[in-house]
């Protein structure tokens, strides 16, 4: 075991400084790096996270693989959309649905009620897969409440609450300036997942599927619906579930 008069025996037998002579050991003869170095070495390494998460946000959604453009279900909601800022405006029925929406209510400004209405009214005016009807319908009858939200994930097109809470499809505040009938597709998608296993790469297939479905036969293929190009993006890809799976569905 090597004392620490061993140590600067050496040092100046070699002709050299060595820059840890003089660091403290433990009461074994272990050297033990300095307190300065620890401290360094911690504030380096939570700045180096604190860049990492700020990278993170930082990259622009066109710059993300389709099949991470929704990322996996948070604790609250089947796509992860970081802090949600929604508006307090009381639900109101959407009185005169069709029966597949009966039941169902909006949130909102009174214009914000209009175009989520029309969204909807889109909805009721497509012809669904018997899966993705069902879903909307068990939505509806739970008295699902649609409304615009403003996501710390500013990318994300539409979230919904989780099974075990308040049926709520959140839309992403953006589609309050596009066509209503955007949001049609995103209704069918995240009825869809949150009636299925939210977290599965199966199931957020099957609601890419719905909503590429809706998005051909409501809006046809030159909608400019970003949601409608990121559902065929998925689609098109050689392996979308090995896709979703690297994307951190299970």
């Amino acid at each position: 075991m090597m004392t620490e008069p061993d140590r600067h025996e050496r040092a100046r037998g070699n002709g050299s400084r060595d820059p840890w002579a003089n660091a403290p050991t433990s009461e074994l003869g272990d050297q033990v790096l300095p307190r300065w170095f620890v401290l360094t070495a911690i504030a380096a390494a939570l700045a180096a996270t604190a860049v990492a998460v700020v990278a993170f946000a930082s990259i622009g959604r066109d710059d993300l693989p389709a099949a991470q453009r929704r990322p996996p279900p948070d604790p609250n909601f089947t796509t992860a959309v970081g802090a949600v800022d929604v508006g307090t405006a009381e639900p109101v029925p959407y009185d005169a649905a069709c029966a597949r929406l009966d039941g169902v209510r909006v949130a909102g400004s009174e214009a914000d009620r209009a175009r989520l209405r029309r969204g909807l009214a889109a909805v009721c005016n497509t012809d669904l897969p018997a899966g993705t009807a069902a879903a909307v319908t068990d939505f509806a009858e739970d008295r699902g409440v649609v409304r615009f939200a403003t996501f710390e994930a500013t990318g994300v097109d539409s979230t919904a609450s989780l099974p075990d809470g308040p049926p709520v499809i959140l839309i992403n505040t953006r589609y309050q300036r596009t066509d209503a009938a955007w949001i049609a597709p995103l209704i069918a998608h995240d009825a869809t997942l949150r009636a299925l296993e939210p977290g599965s790469a199966t199931a957020a297939l099957a609601a890419r599927e719905a909503e590429a479905t809706v998005c051909d036969r409501l809006l046809g293929d030159d909608s400019g619906s970003r949601s409608c190009a990121d559902a065929r993006a998925v689609l098109t890809l050689d392996d979308p579930l090995a896709a979703l799976r690297g994307a951190g569905f299970e």
